[in-house]
């Protein structure tokens, strides 16, 4: 019960849209609106009032408030995904994917904690996890990366970015993501391996991870998951 506890707290954390963002200023302004670029030292930001230029030094922190779970999530009442888990083969027609996952891997839909998880599968001794979750965005890979790590930052007290690469997934040029933190409920390490896969209009997010003393173990288990991910959409 403590673990399947502590992955839903993490889900929350993780999974959630990055349509509209809450820039605190250093001054105390507020600005609601979406971070659609980045200029040198400069965040471009779309409001409702107009398209505005705040300068990075101004920025005390970035967070997510229209993105928290609502009761319809928390009462499972979020929409059905069409999936299919036969043996090694994962076929999720909601999202258009498939990927190959090792055998005894289970889809889990009591840990789709949010309408933006796409899939959620685990390991047969829940010890190893996987989530999608694609999302609408028009911005670029580089804003959605930003967007992504400030909100592991407001999430975890000690997130470290542990590397950045390009990575090739899909066919597309993707980024590779692996960083650590503490959850804040449990205080249990986690330790993550995060795919960002740009296609037209839209940005997919693999996170795999598990408990930081586990994750070696895991890594290869999820870099095979990684390398087996295709989009079924037919606009890419």
């Amino acid at each position: 019960m403590r673990r399947f506890k502590l992955v839903l707290t993490i889900l929350f954390f993780l999974h959630l849209s990055l349509a509209a963002e809450e820039i605190q200023l250093k001054d105390g302004t507020k600005i609601t609106g979406k971070l659609v670029g980045i200029k040198e030292d400069t965040f471009q930001v779309k409001t409702a009032y107009g398209d505005i230029n705040v300068p990075r030094a101004q920025v005390l922190t970035i967070n997510f408030p229209e993105n928290q779970p609502t009761p319809a999530a928390a009462e499972g009442s979020l929409p059905p995904i069409d999936e299919a888990l036969d043996g090694a083969s994962y076929v999720n027609r909601t999202a258009s994917f498939q990927l190959t996952v090792p055998v005894g891997w289970k889809i889990a839909p009591e840990l789709r904690a949010s309408k933006d998880i796409a899939a959620a599968l685990m390991s047969a001794d829940e010890t190893l996890f996987f989530m999608a979750t694609p999302e609408k965005f028009a911005g670029t890979i580089a804003t959605y990366k930003v967007l992504a790590e400030a909100q592991y930052k407001s999430k975890f007290s000690d997130y470290q970015k542990l590397s950045e690469a390009p990575a090739e997934l899909d066919g597309q040029t993707s980024i590779r993501l692996i960083f650590h933190g503490t959850e804040s409920t449990s205080h249990s390490a986690m330790k993550f391996l995060v795919y960002i896969v740009p296609y037209d209009g839209r940005i997919v997010r693999l996170t795999f991870f598990t408990l930081e003393p586990l994750f070696d173990d895991g890594t290869a288990v999820f870099e095979k998951m990684a390398a087996s991910y295709r989009s079924t959409n037919s606009r890419k």
